[in-house]
């Protein structure tokens, strides 16, 4: 990577820029920052490109074809660290910069980038407005979203309130099933044992039937012999 050599101290001569761009001034370079590396800076945070640059000791200059492009480089690199481009051979630690339009450095604006930073402010405020509008629409969205969660929690709650229910008749029914087969099982044992005390009854009469028959011919054989 090569230096633009400058004049022999820092902002000590002017930048030269190729025709009539807009300027965008990066302030705090390390002295071993080249123009390299702060167009490979512009680059990593998504700038349009410039269409010149230069470094000239802790200074550095971005120059675009439009306004937009200006105000844009400025937003995404103010406040940011350089670090060295790729394929550098030399090294330096990550630096935070300032990046600022080059009329707000020397406080005199002419009519055309005064109408600029007007469309510029212009421009911000609708980003602003849309910006709004963005995060209440993403709001609503968190709102529809939320909305929709706690309906489905309550379905979810309805589910299981259901099917606590179910199971509970499904229990009950069980349960009465249970009682019917107990039922069933104790009719049969009753009729069972009223079967069997029947029939030891009719034993019982046979028996005695038996005893009497036995008894009478008893009786009738007597009776013959005596006569």
């Amino acid at each position: 990577f090569s230096r633009r050599r400058g004049g022999p101290g820092r902002n000590s001569t002017p930048f030269m820029s190729r025709g009539r761009g807009y300027k965008v001034i990066i302030d705090g370079l390390p002295d071993q920052a080249s123009w390299q590396d702060l167009k490979d800076f512009a680059r990593e945070y998504g700038c349009p490109p410039p269409r010149y640059t230069d470094v000239r000791y802790g200074e550095g200059l971005l120059e675009f074809d439009s306004a937009r492009d200006a105000d844009d480089a400025v937003r995404k690199l103010d406040g940011r660290r350089i670090r060295p481009g790729r394929g550098a051979r030399h090294d330096y630690p990550p630096t935070r910069v300032k990046a600022y339009d080059e009329d707000d450095r020397g406080g005199k604006k002419n009519d055309s980038r005064s109408r600029s930073s007007s469309r510029s402010r212009d421009r911000r405020r609708r980003d602003d407005r849309d910006r709004r509008y963005r995060d209440r629409s993403r709001d609503r969205s968190y709102d529809r979203k939320d909305r929709r969660r706690r309906d489905d929690d309550d379905d979810d709650d309805y589910d299981r309130r259901d099917r606590r229910d179910r199971d509970r008749d499904s229990d009950r029914k069980r349960d009465r099933d249970d009682d019917d087969d107990d039922d069933r099982r104790d009719r049969r044992r009753k009729d069972h044992d009223d079967d069997d005390d029947k029939k030891d009854d009719r034993r019982e009469r046979t028996r005695d039937d038996d005893d009497d028959r036995k008894k009478d011919d008893k009786d009738d054989d007597e009776d013959d012999r005596r006569d």
